[in-house]
This record gives structure tokens, sequence and C-alpha cells, in this order.
């Protein structure tokens, strides 16, 4: 059935048309903004609107019926193109994961979107079959893994799977996803989307409605605008929440011989697998709210595929799980990979006490030409010296590295998070070490260890680690690269 050329089903022409849509949304806000300011060309607009979805349904036609795909022996062979066809071929051999994604009307139809990933630094997937119907889907993955070792019916993985074979799994409930919501600091960035938002369509909005509101807003008391602030915020906040439940809904990670798989999204569901072969390490991240409450959220370091810049170019691999619970949670899930941060050696106190040195220096310095030149109250530079301190003494208190082994853990303080970064050593691109004048005579230096991570990389960086320390990893990582 599927060793000759087939197309796509009839939906990814819906779906292609409902992309090119929403990539001309401004182009559509143009066409209001003109509607309802300039007077006699009403009728040129409908007729422009409709000369562009008219094309844009051809164009979505056209690709959908020139997009043809074949499985044979050898693996995937793609073509496309209106005008100039391309072809494009993927071996089974050099076929990482395989990946199924179903978004609310995939679902609804009982269809899928499968994406292929290989080797590849590429930021995006290297191929895409956007609808499919699931038992296609199902047939093309057991065709295209017949030379891995997995499941020999082709079977997708899934809680029943999970069942019946008593595979390692872990799911996060939904009380931890609204935590995770409610701590993932997603209310600035919502904020921050709506903010450039607002300044883009406001030249859209009627002069009337802005002077209204304006308006309104002069004539109420302080009181009233600060419930009607805190109001919104509560709104914004809540938002945040509830789509990180949405989108880390039935989050599933299960783990089967040499792949991990997650399953997730309430929306939109994502079945992502990760050989482990493209596991480059594991980031055990605290964010400020967290690290009190002493929970904390699982990345993977993955080379190769799609990225997701929203998660920093990293996988998570679990939302969020309790301190106490990720050493058991990496034995049963990822066991190459050892959780004891209780092990790190903490860095030098000199590097603390000359960062103190630093800070209050500098404190001193601009606050005299502050107070000379603008004539303000010297104490206010305690607002900046008391988070500068509170930065450093966290940063003492967090770093370090520790040797374990075929595994250096790194720990760090990063931008208001805790980082633990577990990385084996045949994964290590580059391993460096440097120190100005002053650190060496103070008996300190600094880490860097590169890895992989799509074509961009990831370098991780630990300031202050004392020099014996220092001369144990570079020893541990030059006797890896004689191996």
């Amino acid at each position: 059935m599927m060793f000759e050329s087939k197309r796509l089903h009839i939906s990814a022409l819906f779906f292609r048309l409902f992309k090119i849509l929403k990539e001309s949304l401004w182009l559509f806000l143009s066409a209001f903004f003109v509607y309802f300011n300039i007077d006699g060309y009403e009728q040129y607009i409908f007729i422009a609107i409709g000369v562009f979805v008219i094309i844009s349904l051809l164009y979505s036609w056209l690709s959908w019926w020139r997009f043809t795909y074949m499985v044979n022996t050898d693996g995937l062979l793609i073509e496309k193109g209106i005008f100039i066809r391309q072809k494009r071929s993927i071996a089974k051999q050099r076929i990482q994961s395989i990946n199924f994604n179903q978004n609310i009307l995939h679902r609804l139809l009982g269809l899928t979107e499968l994406q292929i990933e290989t080797a590849g630094r590429d930021m995006k997937v290297d191929a895409k079959l956007t609808s499919l119907s699931m038992t296609d889907a199902q047939a093309i993955r057991k065709l295209l893994k017949q030379f891995q070792v997995n499941d020999e019916d082709g079977n997708s993985y899934d809680y029943d799977f999970a069942l019946e074979r008593k595979l390692p799994k872990y799911e996060a409930s939904y009380k931890h996803l609204f935590l995770f919501g409610s701590t993932s600091g997603g209310l600035g960035v919502l904020m921050s989307i709506l903010f450039i938002f607002g300044l883009g369509v406001e030249e859209f909005i009627p002069e009337q409605i802005i002077d209204f509101v304006s308006s309104w807003l002069t004539a109420q008391s302080i009181i009233t605008l600060i419930i009607l602030s805190t109001f919104v915020l509560l709104l914004f906040w809540l938002a945040g929440v509830i789509g990180s439940v949405i989108k880390y809904g039935d989050f599933t990670v299960v783990r089967y011989e040499d792949e991990i798989l997650i399953t997730r999204g309430l929306w939109e569901k994502k079945q992502l697998t990760f050989p482990l072969k493209r596991i480059q390490g594991v980031v055990v991240k605290q964010n400020l709210l967290r690290l009190p409450l002493r929970f904390a959220t699982i990345y993977l370091e993955i080379a190769g595929g799609e990225a997701d810049q929203k998660e920093s170019m990293r996988t998570i691999l679990f939302p969020l799980i309790k301190k106490k619970e990720i050493a058991i949670f990496l034995a049963e899930i990822l066991p190459e990979y050892t959780y004891m941060p209780e092990q790190v050696a903490r860095i030098s106190r000199r590097y603390l006490y000359l960062n103190i040195g630093l800070a209050s220096l500098l404190t001193l310095v601009v606050g005299l030409v502050v107070w000379y030149l603008l004539s303000l109250p010297y104490l206010l530079l305690l607002v900046f010296l008391i988070p500068s301190f509170l930065y450093i003494i966290l940063e003492y208190q967090v770093s370090g590295c520790y040797l374990n082994g075929q595994q250096l853990t790194l720990q760090s303080w990063g931008w208001l998070s805790k980082e633990t970064i577990l990385l084996k050593r045949p994964r290590i691109q580059a391993m460096s070490a440097y120190a100005g004048l002053i650190q060496r005579r103070l008996g300190y230096a600094n880490i860097k260890a590169s890895i992989l991570n799509n074509f961009l990389g990831r370098h991780y960086l630990v300031r202050g680690i004392k020099l014996p320390e220092i001369e144990r990893v570079q020893d541990w990582y030059s006797y890896a690269k004689k191996e």
C-alpha cells in the first residue's frame, strides 16, 4: 500500500489555506483601517480581499495536488513544488525520530501530522506530512523504523502500550501543571506580547473609542485604578497558567529501550520520540519562584531536530517535579545520568570576597558621582547594592562542579535561576578553562563546557572554580580524548 506515490489527506489543503490567512493578518488589519478611515474605497477593499482569498485557495490546492510522498525499502521520498519540482529522499538509517502532532482539527477528523527528524543540525524538522490518517501514519512509522530496535508491531507508544509492557512511566498531575504555569514567569512574557501588539493595533482603533477610554480612566480614583490594574494582572496571570496547562496537559514520559517518548497537549497533542544518542545533556532548573518551594523543571539538550525558541532551544523532559524525587525519576527514565547535587564542590571563597569588594567599590564611586551631580540621597544606591550582594552570595552558595565516572556535573546561578547540568564525557565537544592574572593569584579560574544543541551549540560557564578542581576536570577530559 505504501510503495506507491500518495497525496496527503484533503484537509492538508485547508490547513495550508488557514496558515496563509493567519500569516496575512496584518494585511486584513490594514484593509480594516482603510475601510473605517478612508471613504470611497469600500468596494475595492472587498474586491481585493476576495481576489486574495481566491488566489490563496488556488495556491493551496496546487500545493496539495503537487505534493506526493512514497515509502519504499530505502526510506521516504517526497516530491513537491508547483512550478519547480523538488525531490527529497530520506534514508531509513538516517532517521532519528518520528513524531506525531495533532491539533484540535486533526483529532476531530482522526488525523495526525507526521514529523521526521534526522541527525542534521537544522532548527526545523527534515520532513513533515501535515495531514495523514492515523492508520497511514502508523504504517509509515512501522516501515521507516524497521532497522531500529523498537516495537515489532509498529504500534505508537501510548498509555495502553506502557501499561501492557510495564514500561517506566511518569505523568504530570494537573495540580503540578497549575503550579508550573503559576511559577513559569509567563506573565511578563504575555504582558510584553500584549504591549507590543497594542502598539501595533492602536492605529486601527477608531479615535472615538480611544478618547472614551482615556476620559473614563482619567475620571477614576486612584483606588479604582489600583483595583482595575490588579484585576487585569490577575487575568494575565490566569491566562498564562491556563496556557501552560493546555500546552502540557496529559504530559507523559515513557522510557522504552533506547528511546524516550513524550506525549503532551490538550489542544495540540504532540508525541515526541528521542533516541538516547541524540541526548547531549540533562538540565535541572529552578527559577527564583520554584527554588524556595523545592520544585524544578527537567530539560533535555537535544542535538538536531525542531527547536522550540520559547523553551530556549531545549526540550522539557518533565515540567515540574519535587527536588527530592529527581534522583528517582532519572533512575527510572534516564538511568544513564545521575543527579547528585549534594556532592558539588563549592567555588572559591576568594571569588566571593573579590566580587563583594568590587560591588561595594563600584557602588561607592557611582554614589559619589550621583550625589555630586544630582544631589540625590546616597541611600538610594542601597536599592542596587542589596540585590547585587544577594546575587553574589547566591552564586557562591550554588555554583560548583563534580566528577563522577563518565559524568560531569556543573551547577551555576544564572539570571534568577539555579541550573544543574549533567554532561557525559563523550557528549562534551569542547572544554576550556581561563583566568586573569588576579584570578590565578587568588587560586581560581572559570570553566566552560560546550555541547551540541541544534546548529547553535550550548555553552555552560561556571566561575570561581578552585584551580585543583580545574586541573582534575581537564585531566578527566584530556584522558577521554586519548581514548
